[in-house]
């Protein structure tokens, strides 16, 4: 392997706490990490992507529907329940090889694998997470008229740590392959692309470097001095140069992540709204009104800064406005100088001020109160809590914002954003591992006000956590069998259970204090008193036999295992 990809992949591995596993794997995960990141609005687990030794030339298989990662077919149909008929589903299919060489026989396995998945009417891998892809893409296939579209796109990488210089065959089987999937007629827009070391590289450096842009104003005006805020401008730019130079890729597709904090997906160019600024656009004497037209767009950055007529940005975030910059990046081909956008461009590097921007911003039209639950006040205590470890072995960062902790040299591992620690609240303190490994949304629906109720207990967010990441280190050093990732989520409930005792109480209870109280200082240190627990919960799953992933969506055989603590 190149030395420079080798640094890349070791730093990726140590972050994140793949020391243990095998070379091939390592560069798995850190595939498929690196393609998918860019892609998906929010974090998500790697176990639900990558496959395992059992796969059949797929490493990587993800199933996103409107940028958020769908990891049951249950979630993928309340996604289609609401009444919306303009979704946004993209397949993405990964393989990833060690070697330095383009193999066509390699690329004709993930080839007839990817065709397999696609068209077997009884389709079934020797890979659950395969597996599992299928019911879900079943689902899509069964409810295309509420597809953009009528049909979902397709995107496949073949991944080496080698270059590709275009070799005939594998540049023909490119082109053969393109044609049998736009033949089935399953998918609408069709992306098939092999990358080498330089292209990966640069997809893994995405995701963790600052993103810096910058945009020439037609006018700006500095707002007065705002408490709480840095600095603060009313701009008017030229609408081509905002999806150029601020919503746009290198690759050309949609900065995904710089919508993290706007809590409206976007509805589509079908939506009437929508619909309205594209006949705007559409229009010559009406695009030039768009400006008065449009309510604008809201960007906040951490670091603004105004040169001239040149505005320039870091880790900018655009927290309303979500419809108006993809219309725009939708009809980007009709804009021209003519076409202006306005801008409120605000500096701050203070989370409650970003906070309430962001609430602020998108209040005015009727938003489920689920999507704001990141930022309920006692998001804020947890946050709070957390630093209060400083300088101790147990020391966890909890991130109110996604990718607030990018480019400060903190191991992911160290790293719990409000989805992955509510799912770890869920699993040990309600007892529900089968709506954290296969139902996120209904565990929010079920679970999320009392959650993230005001009177929560913080300590509950933290040794949730806290015994997540001793899980994750265990596994990590080989304590622990890989295999058992699988099941954190139940092995979360069994460790409560012999740490705590297995009488769990309210999570906004006193005693919920001693409660927590009990894990905290049981794995506030590494060392045997850690792994024994740990090793004792493994036992109890290991003596199940067909522990399927139809039993774990189930909470029965949760009761069964609790029974043998």
């Amino acid at each position: 392997m190149h030395r420079i990809t080798k640094t890349h992949l070791d730093s990726f591995v140590k972050s994140h706490g793949y020391e243990q596993l095998a070379e091939s794997k390592q560069f798995e995960l850190f595939v498929n990490y690196s393609v998918l990141a860019a892609r998906l609005v929010n974090t998500y687990e790697l176990d639900d992507v990558t496959s395992s030794e059992a796969d059949d030339g797929i490493d990587g298989v993800a199933i996103i529907i409107d940028e958020e990662l769908v990891i049951s077919s249950e979630d993928a149909e309340a996604c289609f329940s609401t009444g919306r008929k303009n979704h946004d589903v993209e397949v993405v299919f990964i393989q990833a090889k060690t070697s330095e060489g383009f193999d066509l026989g390699d690329f004709l396995k993930f080839k007839e694998a990817i065709l397999r998945f696609s068209t077997s009417d009884n389709y079934e891998s020797n890979d659950s997470v395969q597996n599992n892809a299928r019911e879900i893409f079943d689902v899509i296939l069964s409810n295309v008229p509420k597809i953009r579209g009528g049909k979902p796109n397709i995107t496949a990488r073949f991944v080496t740590t080698g270059i590709y210089r275009n070799p005939n065959a594998l540049e023909d089987a490119k082109k053969d392959f393109l044609r049998q999937l736009t033949d089935l007629g399953y998918f609408g827009s069709v992306d098939i692309d092999f990358l080498g070391r330089d292209e990966i590289t640069n997809l893994w450096i995405s995701t963790y470097e600052t993103v810096t842009s910058e945009i020439e104003m037609f006018s700006n005006a500095a707002l007065p001095k705002i408490h709480g805020i840095d600095e603060a401008y009313l701009a008017v730019v030229k609408a081509k140069d905002l999806v150029d130079n601020l919503l746009l890729n290198d690759d050309g597709n949609l900065r995904a992540h710089v919508f993290q904090e706007n809590v409206r997906a976007f509805l589509g160019i079908e939506n009437p709204v929508n619909e309205s600024i594209a006949k705007t656009l559409d229009e010559a004497n009406q695009s030039t009104r768009f400006p008065v037209l449009n309510n604008g767009i809201t960007i906040v950055s951490p670091d603004v800064r105004v040169q001239g007529s040149v505005l320039h940005l870091e880790n900018f975030q655009i927290v309303n406005g979500c419809q108006t910059s993809n219309v725009l990046f939708e009809c980007r081909e009709s804009l021209n100088d003519s076409v202006m956008v306005n801008l409120k461009v605000v500096e701050t590097s203070n989370e409650d001020v970003f906070a309430d921007l962001v609430r602020a911003t998108n209040s005015q039209s009727k938003v489920d109160e689920t999507q704001f639950l990141s930022l309920r006040p006692v998001v804020k205590r947890v946050e709070e809590y957390f630093n209060t470890f400083e300088g101790q072995d147990g020391r966890l960062y909890f991130e109110r914002r996604d990718r607030q902790y990018v480019g400060r040299d903190i191991p992911a591992v160290r790293t719990f954003n409000v989805n992955v620690a509510a799912k770890a609240v869920a699993s040990m303190f309600f007892e529900r591992p089968d709506l954290a490994y296969r139902y996120p949304k209904q565990m929010y629906d079920q679970l999320g006000d009392q959650i993230f109720s005001d009177d929560t207990k913080e300590s509950v967010f933290y040794a949730a956590c806290l015994s997540l990441y001793r899980l994750h280190l265990l596994v990590a050093s080989a304590d622990i069998p890989q295999n058992m990732r699988k099941y954190k989520w139940h092995i979360l409930v069994l460790v409560r259970a012999l740490v705590a005792g297995k009488e769990v109480f309210k999570i906004n209870s006193k005693k919920m204090e001693t409660y927590t109280g009990k894990l905290i200082s049981s794995f506030s240190k590494h060392g045997a008193s850690v792994l024994d627990p740990f090793n004792e919960a493994i036992g109890i799953i290991q003596s199940f036999e067909n522990l399927t992933d139809d039993r774990l969506k189930r909470q029965a055989v949760l009761d069964e295992m609790l029974a043998k603590v």
